[in-house]
C-alpha cells in the first residue's frame, strides 16, 4: 500500500512537472486520485491535487483540495501558501492575504524553500489591490531574506519603475 501511494504521487509529480499539455495534467490527476484512495488523510497528496487542479484552472477544486490538506495538517505553511495562491487566482485577495500571513507564521526550519514564494505571492496580492507601497516593501523584505532571488527582483523592478514615473512631474511652461 505504501509503494502504491508513493508510486502514484511520484508519477503525478512527474506529470505535473513535465506538463506537456492538458492530457498530462489529467493523467496526473488520475494518479493523485489513486494515491488519495490509498491514503485519504495524506496532506501532501491533497496539496499535489490542489496544484494539479490549479494548473487545470479549476479554482474551486483546487481550493477544496487545499482545504482538505489544511484540515489534516493545519500547521503546515505550504498548505496556507497554496490556499492563498488559489484565493488570489479567484480574486479573493483579502482572504489570500490572511492565508499568507498564516503561512508566514508557520514557516519552520524545513520550509526555507517556500520563503521566496511567500514574499512574491504576498507582494503580488498587495499590488493587485492597489497597495503598491506595501508591495514594494514586501519585495524588499523578501530580498533581505533571499538576496539572490531573481523572482523577487523581477517582481520589484516594475513597481520601482512605476514609483519613479509617478514621482516625475511635468513642469508647466517648460520648453523642450
Amino acid at each position: 500500500m505504501v509503494d502504491e501511494f508513493e508510486d502514484a504521487l511520484e508519477l503525478a509529480r512527474s506529470l505535473l512537472g513535465g506538463n506537456e499539455g492538458v492530457g498530462d495534467l489529467w493523467d496526473a490527476n488520475d494518479h493523485v486520485n489513486r494515491a488519495l484512495r490509498a491514503r485519504p488523510a495524506a496532506p501532501d497528496a491533497w496539496l499535489l491535487k490542489c496544484q494539479i487542479m490549479s494548473a487545470l484552472e479549476d479554482d474551486a477544486s483546487a481550493l477544496a483540495a487545499a482545504e482538505m490538506a489544511l484540515r489534516r495538517a493545519p500547521r503546515v505553511a505550504e498548505g496556507h501558501y497554496w490556499r492563498a495562491a488559489v484565493l488570489a487566482d479567484m480574486e479573493r485577495f483579502g482572504e489570500a492575504l490572511k492565508s499568507l500571513e498564516r503561512a508566514f507564521r508557520r514557516i519552520g526550519d524545513d520550509d526555507a524553500w517556500l520563503v521566496e514564494d511567500l514574499y512574491y505571492e504576498k507582494a503580488s496580492v498587495l499590488d493587485a489591490i492597489g497597495r503598491q507601497d506595501e508591495a514594494v516593501a514586501t519585495f524588499e523584505a523578501g530580498l533581505t531574506r533571499c538576496p539572490d532571488s531573481q523572482l523577487l527582483k523581477s517582481g520589484l523592478e516594475p513597481l520601482r519603475r512605476e514609483r519613479t514615473r509617478r514621482s516625475m512631474r511635468v513642469l508647466p511652461g517648460g520648453r523642450a
